[in-house]
């Protein structure tokens, strides 16, 4: 059994065993309120023109490797020793972060949109918007727009789970060629019921 859930059902287990077992309802959460997952980019942007451009969507997308967790989405649910156990995975927020060996930052640029998507739709899930005032520099940090869901996005292949993510946006892009780590730091959360 994996560690997590081994976890969940001893705190289950603890709290049907205070409870007198009486044929009451058992219920129990956990919650990870911060996790950063990181990955590189994987690829490199060329420098560019000192103007200002659109970059669409549909440019620099790319997959979002996610660790191999036991959750299923949305309002989906699971049955596992007879407890129904639901889970969600939502964004505190996203991160650009250029190494130190780059030579460029993302100060020219005034917009940045990362959108969700998966094979029947498509949503935004974090946004930046330039403040003269606090020049983002090396890190470039995006809110989250809404309450997404993370785990409906989530697809789920051979040994992995991925995130399709999209990086569109405005301004001067770096006159140096550069590339980043993405960082979704996001929040777990685990809900068992028994019977």
């Amino acid at each position: 059994m994996n560690p997590a859930r081994a976890t969940i059902f001893s705190a289950f287990a603890a709290c049907v065993a205070l409870s007198g077992c009486d044929g009451g309802l058992a219920y129990g959460e956990m919650e990870e309120p911060s996790l950063v997952l990181t990955q590189p980019l994987g690829q490199t942007i060329p420098g560019a023109p000192q103007v200002p451009v659109s970059v669409p969507q549909g440019i620099v997308t790319f997959t979002f490797t996610v660790p191999s967790i036991p959750l299923s989405g949305g309002s989906k649910t699971s049955q596992e020793g007879g407890f129904t156990i639901g889970s969600s995975m939502k964004l505190n927020q996203a991160s650009l972060v250029m190494p130190p060996s780059t030579n460029a930052d993302f100060d020219g640029l005034d917009t940045v949109t990362l959108t969700i998507s998966s094979a029947s739709r498509t949503q935004t899930l974090a946004q930046y918007t330039k403040d003269p005032a606090h020049l983002p520099g090396r890190t470039l940090v995006l809110k989250p727009v809404g309450d997404v869901e993370l785990l409906d996005y989530l697809t789920v292949g051979t040994g992995n789970q991925t995130l399709t993510l999209d990086i569109s946006g405005s301004g001067t892009l770096p006159a140096s060629s550069w590339t980043a780590d993405v960082k979704l730091d996001v929040r777990l959360k685990v809900t068992a019921s028994w019977p």
